[in-house]
């Protein structure tokens, strides 16, 4: 479960943030994020699995690849939708979600 504070904080960042479950997992819902990179500013629907998954210690899952950034893209199916994460560890768990999701924004700048 995620704090309010911890929502809060994320929703500050991407409004619409929601807290969701499947499979005993925790994820993250993060409508709209805007991400920056070199290319510019790139806006998807991303998921945030704050917990270990897959062999990672976090994930952060995107509507879309950014095209340029990331590798070894797979698609996975979760709360009936597909998808999209590049190969990206050493994020730890035992941060803040936002912390997390900043661990992960960092790959794809």
């Amino acid at each position: 479960m995620v704090t309010p504070e911890a929502l809060s904080e994320l929703a500050a960042i991407c409004p619409g943030v929601a807290e969701m479950t499947e499979g005993g997992l925790t994820y993250i819902h993060l409508p709209g994020l805007k991400i920056l990179n070199a290319g510019g500013t790139v806006v998807v629907d991303a998921l945030l699995c704050p917990q270990a998954r897959d062999g990672y210690s976090t994930r952060l899952f995107l509507s879309q690849p950014i095209p340029g950034r990331g590798a070894n893209w797979t698609t996975h199916r979760i709360l009936d939708r597909t998808w999209h994460v590049w190969s990206w560890n050493g994020v730890p768990a035992d941060l803040r979600p936002a912390q997390i999701l900043a661990g992960h924004l960092r790959a794809l700048r």
